[in-house]
């Protein structure tokens, strides 16, 4: 056996800011996709669009308490998008495409990309690690091997590279 293949790997765990930043690029993915089909419905089912001066937090909260069949099953649509999206992408690259950009990737214990299973429980366990003000992420900050909640359901890493 070469030399290299036999020095063992070391690899550096993704800080709690690195998978932050990730996780804003994720989002303005999914919001970007998300916005466009809701346009696209909207106009389909010859509804209006909200007034550019209208949209803000305030509207969205409005649209969400005070919403009709329609807007709870958008938001419904928006929470089953979101899961497929880290599932897919977890299950088929180890990582979505805002921790591809800022070089991370989702592992499991023995450093491969997680298998689907595993990744369809690490995709599960994000509901628990949102629960009770998203205390099971922000335990990645405090964790000594940067793991969350649903790192630790699932069995997985965070990791920035690999070196030899």
């Amino acid at each position: 056996m070469p030399a290299a293949a036999l020095q063992p790997r070391t690899v550096r765990v993704a800080g709690f800011w690195r998978r932050f930043a990730a996780g804003l690029v994720d989002g303005f993915v999914l919001t970007a996709v998300f916005l466009l089909l809701h346009v696209l419905v909207t106009v389909s089912l010859g509804h209006p669009l909200p007034r550019l001066s209208q949209l803000g937090p305030d509207y969205l909260v409005d649209v969400a308490v005070n919403g009709d069949l329609l807007t709870e099953i958008g938001l419904g649509l928006f929470a089953v998008v979101c899961s497929l999206y880290f599932f897919v992408f977890q299950a088929l690259r180890g990582q979505t495409p805002g921790q591809a950009l800022l070089n991370i990737r989702v592992v499991d214990g023995f450093g491969e990309r997680p298998s689907p299973g595993r990744a369809l429980a690490r995709t599960a366990a994000f509901l628990p690690s949102w629960a009770l003000f998203a205390l099971g992420v922000v335990w990645i900050a405090f964790d000594r091997e940067k793991r969350g909640l649903h790192d630790r359901l699932a069995d997985t890493y965070v990791i920035t590279g690999v070196t030899s």
